[in-house]
């Protein structure tokens, strides 16, 4: 193929000659390539490549030892500071969501969360856990808002019955714990007794602060919760 187009090359380029004479130069240079083995032999290819990249693999490394590493960014004071002051922020949006009171901006995101809780819990026996503790709150709630004097009666009476229906749902799982577990009720005997004794201490202790509704709604309720754990 080669010799062809050296044929071909001869005859363009030496037009004095006649085309006999042409094709007997051709003819002679094809058997001469043919002799020849039609082209460079493989060791000289190898030879040649090897050179070639040998050559061209330094070049390369010393571009790339040319080219300046890039410094890597780092986050700026201004960044850094931001995000300390958002970390914080959440901190103390949680702080005064956990100390809100009924009537707070921030009380309904309180409950909520609580609700969530409640939710997520895996069984009856931590869903009663959780709403004996919810009952604590209220009553602590009450307690705070007896304490204030620009707090409206309304939200007292609201928060006894919140007390009092957080404490029937934690009944209500205890129940559920009993019935599938015989072994676990000794457990949620003392913790309901517990949780009894507290109740009562406190609100008692509450019952001079509060007007003619709210002693109703609390006797009514320390009437429930005695009736809760046997006595002992």
């Amino acid at each position: 193929m080669i010799w062809g187009r050296q044929g071909a090359f001869m005859g363009k380029w030496l037009p004095g000659i006649s085309r006999r004479s042409q094709a007997r130069i051709q003819n002679r240079v094809s058997r001469l390539g043919a002799r020849m083995g039609g082209g460079p032999r493989p060791e000289f290819r190898s030879e040649l490549r090897t050179r070639l990249v040998n050559t061209s693999r330094p070049e390369e490394a010393s571009a790339e030892r040319a080219a300046p590493a890039r410094p890597r960014p780092r986050p700026g004071l201004l960044a850094q500071f931001l995000s300390l002051s958002l970390a914080a922020t959440v901190v103390i949006a949680g702080l005064a969501t956990y100390r809100s009171m009924p009537g707070d901006t921030l009380y309904p995101l309180k409950r909520a969360a609580e609700s969530t809780l409640f939710h997520l819990s895996t069984d009856d026996a931590e869903r009663a856990g959780r709403s004996l503790d919810y009952a604590e709150t209220r009553a602590h709630e009450v307690e705070e808002l007896l304490g204030s004097s620009r707090r409206p009666n309304r939200l007292i009476k609201e928060t006894l019955q919140d007390m009092e229906d957080t404490t029937r749902s934690a009944i209500t799982s205890l129940t559920r714990v009993r019935r599938h577990d015989a072994k676990s009720e000794a457990k949620s005997t003392g913790q309901l007794k517990r949780f009894v004794q507290k109740q009562r201490n406190q609100i008692e202790g509450m019952l001079p602060k509060m007007d003619v509704e709210e002693r109703r709604r609390a006797h009514g309720y320390l009437n429930y919760i005695e009736g809760l754990a046997p006595p002992g």
